[in-house]
């Protein structure tokens, strides 16, 4: 492993350390680039004999920089619509600049990029977003009621702008934090008011929404029930539209994350497109090219949500490696894609699927080779044995156990990642998680198959008939396998959110197991190599 001989692994740590700083501190840019200053003196006078002065000095650039750009993003633009949140009505003007999520109450939620309010001292430009909520009775724009918002529509809506107020639970978190980490500091509530659609959007953006738009008709046309709005969520992130047990069914049982649109769905998605690419024998510069190309195409399409955005960044990465004659090496592309999206957005640190992503993906990383050592190992002394399994029913089986195993395995590699920060943020454990998770990831890549044909192939008698309905039958048997495990009393227990000394400490002990077993791998392996090349001389 040696994360510590990693060029990125300290850069990592000192940029994430600048944030954390100016975080927990609110510092202003002026007071972070003292306290950055006096870090860099201290690194090049302070005498380290195990890290080399260069690296000292470099490393406290590098949190002078985490600490700068994260600093000035709590400063708001004088031109800001927050400046006018008073908590009276306004007019405000805007474009619509996110996917607008239909809610339980009957109300619609969207940021809208301002360009106006009207106060009632007179009109003035302003900057920056808002997010706006605003009840369906009240769109009336062109004599119907029917109107739905869309990515990318102007409109001029009179509501309540305000600031988001202080959680009534202090352990709570914070909607005023959450928005700021969007460089959102205001909100709108429009309970009476009126709207009045000012003109459709235009552009990448206004495309990617329209047709996102028609791919969700076209599935509810194949799908019509929840079957469909699974197909959805797996491929889009668009899990809303579900029954609230149903989704309560995928919290307790901690496959949530496959209705998210993250790093799963994108690895199914460069699996399946690999394939396809490879069959039509393209070369392997150019797939990797398309597959980018793709990924990106694809991030759009789901709405280029956070989650998404870093599982497409760690997938571009990784991918770009072999483009730039590079040994593609998931460690270092893991690191190098958190702080490109760091760079962009340092509070993005806070963010639980931030947390989640990462935790997952490193732990998969890091635990997996030894899971797999271990199986390989096994496989081998098997293999001395007589052999007594032939035919294509016996080799089916075998591969079928092995992808079961593997599910089974990284499961559990996942759930030592993500342990801590899922009791930490959402105050409960998952019993029922691994095997949950075992069962539902093999169905997630045949659905993906069989949605994607489907849809595509729809218009062919046999294989679009076919294909809709292997897609029905499987997301019937994953929303049952789901329902059956959540329902259980047992199948999740209500926890304390840990202290951030436990979390910590839970984090290094883990990575010092692992270091300790990485190393433990390796000697094995070099003791095996040794006794073959002895043997074979």
């Amino acid at each position: 492993m040696n994360l510590h001989r990693r060029p990125l692994f300290p850069i990592a740590v000192a940029y994430i350390a600048g944030i954390v700083c100016a975080a927990e501190m609110r510092l202003s840019p002026a007071t972070g680039l003292w306290v950055g200053s006096i870090v860099i003196l201290a690194a090049a006078v302070l005498p380290i004999r195990t890290t080399p002065r260069s690296v000292m000095v470099l490393a406290g650039v590098v949190f002078l920089v985490g600490l700068i750009r994260t600093s000035a993003g709590w400063v708001v633009p004088p031109d800001d619509i927050s400046r006018y949140a008073e908590g009276k009505l306004v007019h405000l003007t805007g474009a619509i600049a996110s996917d607008p999520e239909p809610r339980d109450d009957g109300s619609v939620r969207f940021e809208l990029r301002a360009e106006s309010v009207k106060t009632y001292t007179g009109e003035y430009p302003v900057s920056g977003r808002a997010m706006v909520t605003v009840y369906r009775p009240s769109w009336q724009p062109f004599n119907t009621s029917d109107y739905v918002p869309f990515y990318g529509d102007r409109l001029r809506i009179h509501g309540r702008l305000k600031t988001p107020a202080p959680p009534a639970n202090p352990d709570s978190g914070s909607y005023a934090d959450y928005l700021a980490r969007r460089r959102i500091y205001c909100s709108m509530v429009t309970p009476v008011g009126v709207t009045e659609r000012l003109g459709a959007g235009s552009g990448l953006g206004r495309a990617t929404a329209w047709f996102k738009a028609v791919l969700t008709a076209k599935v509810h046309d194949l799908l019509p029930d929840d079957r469909g709005n699974l197909l959805l969520g797996i491929l889009l992130g668009n899990y809303g539209a579900l029954p609230l047990n149903v989704q309560s069914a995928f919290m307790r049982t901690g496959t949530m994350h496959l209705l998210a649109a993250s790093g799963y769905n994108c690895g199914v998605i460069v699996l399946i497109l690999r394939w396809i690419l490879r069959r039509l024998t393209v070369p392997r510069a150019w797939m990797h090219v398309l597959l980018i190309a793709l990924l990106w195409g694809f991030a759009m399409l789901a709405g280029a949500g956070p989650s998404i955005i870093r599982a497409t960044i760690m997938m571009t990465v990784f991918l770009s490696a072999y483009l730039l004659w590079r040994a593609a090496d998931m460690l270092n592309s893991v690191m190098l894609s958190g702080l490109i999206i760091l760079m962009a957005s340092p509070l993005s640190l806070y963010d639980v699927g931030f947390q989640l992503s990462f935790a997952a993906v490193l732990a998969i990383i890091l635990v997996m080779p030894l899971l797999e050592a271990f199986l390989r190992s096994r496989r081998e002394k098997d293999g001395k044995k007589p052999a007594r399994r032939y035919g294509l029913f016996w080799r089916s089986a075998e591969w079928s156990w092995r992808n079961v195993v593997a599910a089974v395995l990284l499961s559990i590699a996942a759930t030592l990642g993500t342990l801590p920060v899922t009791a930490y943020y959402f105050n409960y454990i998952s019993v029922v998680s691994i095997l949950a998770n075992a069962m539902v990831t093999l169905l997630v890549v045949a659905l993906t198959v069989f949605g994607l044909v489907s849809l595509i192939f729809n218009w062919l008698p046999l294989i679009g008939a076919a294909a809709v309905i292997g897609a029905g039958w499987i997301a019937g048997w994953m929303l049952s396998i789901v329902t059956a495990l959540g329902g259980f009393s047992w199948s999740s227990y209500s926890v304390r959110s840990p202290s951030w000394v436990f979390v910590l400490f839970y984090y290094a002990v883990l990575l010092a197991i692992l270091e300790y077993a990485h190393r433990i791998m390796i000697l094995s392996h070099r003791e095996s190599k040794d006794a073959g090349e002895k043997t074979a001389e």
